[in-house]
């Protein structure tokens, strides 16, 4: 065999090829051919609510910061008056506070409690919607309704939730009383287990 010739030069540059990616997942779009003068360009969309729309049973009061998640309040009562308790004064560890808490506080009345006609009861029964996950909102949850879509009007939405009574929260002060709102003023203050004036509104997270 002859000696191997010298190197040719180099051809031109292939053209930029298209990815495979055709699906974006929920709420995220992308754009653009996968090409160098056509990027792909990956936008994280918003989901289009807003606090005090109609939504899942519900209307909302609470959104995180993605805008896709948040709380629901009931559209209407669930109680215009109940006790708390189901009959006996205990300390059922319901103590916890802010979003998502009453969920969990809802779940130690009630394995403390057990049946019976109560606040937390009627919460978990509550199936509007067609949803099981409701629950009596802790403290915190129950002032945000009142700021954001009850009379303290926040927002400037009015009271869009219908709320006419003083209501009680899921968190417990002690074993004898526990939490609840005056939505005429916005006070919280706690009172005994056994009082019947108090309205409740189940809320569920989504």
């Amino acid at each position: 065999d002859g000696a191997t010739g010298p190197q040719g030069p180099q051809g031109p540059a292939g053209a930029d090829g298209q990815g495979g990616v055709t699906t974006a997942g929920t709420n995220v779009t992308i754009t653009g051919a996968g090409t160098g003068l056509d990027p792909y360009v990956v936008n994280a969309g918003t989901c289009g609510l807003s606090i005090g729309d109609t939504y899942q049973g519900g209307i909302i009061f609470y959104l995180d910061a993605t805008g896709c998640h948040g709380l629901i309040a009931a559209p209407s009562d669930q109680s215009t008056g109940i006790q708390w308790y189901n009959g006996s004064y205990s300390v059922t560890n319901a103590v916890r506070d802010g979003i998502g808490a009453g969920e969990f506080n809802t779940e130690r009345i009630i394995a403390n409690q057990a049946t019976g006609a109560y606040a937390a009861q009627i919460c978990a029964n509550y199936q509007g919607g067609n949803y099981g996950d409701w629950y009596l909102p802790s403290k915190y949850e129950l002032n945000l309704m009142y700021q954001n879509i009850g009379q303290g009007n926040a927002l400037g939405l009015g009271n869009v939730g219908g709320f006419a009574g003083n209501y009680w929260s899921s968190t417990e002060y002690h074993n004898a009383s526990a939490w609840f709102q005056y939505f005429s003023s916005g006070v919280q203050d706690y009172d005994g287990k056994d009082n019947l004036t108090y309205y409740v509104r189940a809320v569920r997270a989504f």
